[in-house]
């Protein structure tokens, strides 16, 4: 992905002659585990660069970034920040303090002098253009970082007004995350430039932009504007970032300045998969019943078994639609007393036992079968029980919708003929997956295979190497999984190495401040004061500190 995106900024920059050079900024926030980065920064025969926005990422890629490397720091600074940022300038990297408000220019100032460096400050400006996705709100006017027209002045003549001003070598805007139709962005950037011809008049050296995020993914491979697709690809989206650049600047007179980008998402998303075990599937009984005597039914009752028989094709949508309103009647009845629970049972095994057969008869390519069909998937979904935690591995399938391609890695070979919902561990509602990448729709339920007693089935979720492992929280005290780097050599086999160990439930526990040895305690007194044998109490007290070493998770 490192070598795609540069690919595509170098062959538009040749293309177009564009007269200065781009370098890709990672920033760490997206993902910040060591083989990520170490991976990112090693790759050979490109222009990469760190960006960091707090003082733990700061302090993290002044160590990892090579000497001399680019470093832009964004975010809320304090004098600490400032200050570290400044000392990785005078160990030879190339930093970028980014001034977000204007608090932060005494601070660059005052620490500047007490170094004895002339500090390289980046200037972030606040657009009003605003771009139609998920994360809308971290561009446009209401953007929680940046200057207004009237604060860029002012930031300006401050650093002027103490002999700063030539150290003012950047323009950083950002219009926000995963950005879907390429012409917001084109909207965007054409304010954006203003700006760098404005400072370049008011006699400033600004010679580097930085068009910030928006590079985005294609989750569900629409390729469409949709809030999980982009209608572009990364040779798009270089072209206009250097081709309105090169317009604009040579319109102007100006020099071409050098480009950085912080696509994050872009380069990490598609590196790590998760691979989750289906544990258990509750579904509904759609057999058809044995109906013995229909006359002693109730009368609600018969007519469904009534729908049990065949059906015109020309009458399936209808047929439908009369069931489901039974069962609303069966559902009135039973909550009135009419009805009693064995018969309200027989009339649902009967209407799923009707959807199923009606399912089948739908065409999913016939326009007056769609509706029919959405709603049948979605009701005759099996709830696929599964071995791992929403809110730890995949939180933005919760948080907003974030849809993700999730495929059987088993029985390749064989038609997936059930439909599901996979649901988690924990004990949430939310615990669940609501959206799945179908051909090119998004549906509620995923095409799966029954399960075959016996074997495992396994199922991965894939482009989840952006944010998910970094957000993932502890809800029901559910912690880290295993997980293992794979790499592959130029003759295509592949290695694996890095490989990281699950949490305990012990870590989980200390991690909220429960102490194990606390909670061995409490064991023993209890099993103490118990009425249980000897035996017992050291089976017991076994169970227990041997339970405190084992995964948050369920045992295979």
């Amino acid at each position: 992905r490192v070598r795609q995106l540069t690919g595509a900024f170098d062959a538009n920059i040749e293309r177009l002659e564009y007269q200065s050079k781009y370098t890709a900024l990672y920033p760490i926030k997206v993902n910040q585990q060591e083989a990520v980065i170490e991976n990112i920064i090693a790759t050979q025969n490109v222009s990469i660069g760190l960006e960091a926005g707090s003082k733990p990422e700061l302090l993290a890629v002044l160590a990892l970034a090579p000497k001399g490397g680019t470093i832009v720091c964004n975010g809320y600074k304090d004098r600490e920040f400032i200050r570290l940022a400044l000392m990785g300038q005078k160990l030879g990297h190339n930093v970028f303090i980014v001034i977000e408000k204007e608090s932060e220019v005494g601070l660059v100032i005052e620490e500047a002098a007490s170094l004895k460096v002339k500090p390289q400050v980046g200037l972030r400006v606040r657009l009003s253009s605003l771009a139609s996705s998920k994360w809308a709100d971290t561009g446009g006017e209401k953007s929680k970082f940046g200057l207004s027209a009237a604060q860029l002045l002012s930031v300006v003549e401050r650093f002027r007004a103490a002999g700063l001003d030539q150290g003012i070598r950047l323009l950083h805007f950002h219009m926000g995350s995963q950005i879907a139709n390429l012409a917001d962005y084109q909207h965007g950037f054409k304010e954006a430039i203003r700006y760098y011809g404005e400072l370049r008049n008011l006699g400033l050296p600004v010679d580097h932009i930085d068009v910030g995020g928006g590079l985005g993914v294609d989750y569900d491979g629409t390729h469409s504007r949709n809030a999980s697709s982009i209608n572009y690809d990364m040779d798009d989206y270089a072209g206009v970032v250097v081709g309105m650049l090169k317009e604009f600047c040579d319109a102007q007179s100006l020099p071409h300045p050098n480009i950085f980008s912080e696509s994050g998402r872009s380069l990490t998303a598609h590196h790590a998969m998760l691979v989750i075990q289906v544990t258990d599937v509750e579904k509904h009984n759609d057999d058809v019943p044995q109906i013995e005597n229909k006359e002693a039914l109730p009368e609600t009752v018969q007519w469904l078994v009534d729908l049990l028989g065949p059906t015109d094709i020309e009458m399936v949508t209808e047929t439908y639609w009369r069931a489901t309103h039974y069962m609303s009647d069966v559902a009135a009845q039973y909550a009135d007393g009419k009805l009693t629970l064995a018969e309200k049972a027989l009339a649902e095994q009967c209407y799923f036992a009707v959807c199923r057969r009606l399912h089948n008869s739908l065409k999913a390519r016939q326009r007056s079968h769609r509706q029919v069909l959405d709603e049948l998937n979605d009701k005759l979904a099996d709830k696929y029980i599964c071995n791992f935690s929403v809110f730890q591995s995949l939180p933005d399938t919760w948080a907003i919708d974030q849809v993700l391609p999730i495929i059987p890695l088993h029985r390749l070979d064989e038609e997936p003929l059930r439909r599901a919902v996979l649901q988690d561990l924990t004990c949430d509602s939310d615990g669940k997956i609501n959206q799945y990448v179908d051909e090119q729709s998004i549906e509620t339920s995923l095409p799966v295979h029954a399960l075959n007693e016996g074997e495992d089935y396994l199922l991965g979720v894939f482009l989840v190497g952006a944010y998910q492992e970094i957000l993932g929280d502890m809800h029901n005290l559910f912690g880290d999984t295993d997980s293992v780097n794979i790499y592959q050599n130029a003759d295509g086999s592949v290695y694996h190495a890095g490989i990281e160990t699950h949490d305990t439930i012990e870590d989980m526990l200390r991690y909220v401040h429960l102490s194990p040895e606390e909670l061995m305690t409490h064991y023993r007194d209890k099993c103490a004061n118990a009425r249980i044998s000897a035996s017992e109490r050291t089976q017991f007290l076994d169970a227990l500190r041997l339970g405190l070493t084992r995964s948050s998770y369920l045992s295979s």
